[in-house]
């Protein structure tokens, strides 16, 4: 078996720090949350000003609460095969989406 001394997939995985701007839902109602998704995604939110965005969220505590993670994943999805979005990738810490707009 060989050995990697790097994990040669580093380079493919998408940054943090690659986004231009980030979007908090943290704290927030799954309801309210999505209500502002639903404003960056058609363009009506004052925070769309960037190309690209890091989209924070609760990550899951073990308790089995609901998180954003998949009902934030469906509407970005849709999102890009709407042709909103050219990439929504969720991002390796499980508590964010890394999107970018098409236009």
């Amino acid at each position: 078996m060989p050995h990697f001394d790097d994990n040669p997939l580093a380079a493919l995985a998408i940054q943090a720090g690659e986004a231009d701007a980030e979007l908090d839902l943290r704290g927030q109602a799954v309801d309210s949350a999505m209500a502002r998704i639903e404003q960056l995604l058609a363009g009506t939110a004052p925070e769309r000003t960037a190309h690209s965005y890091r989209i924070r969220f609760d990550a899951a505590r073990g308790d089995g609460a609901e998180t954003l993670f998949q009902p934030l994943g469906r509407r970005l999805l849709q999102a890009r095969r709407d042709g909103v979005l050219i990439r929504c990738l969720p991002l390796p810490e499980g508590d964010a989406y890394f999107v970018v707009f098409a236009d």
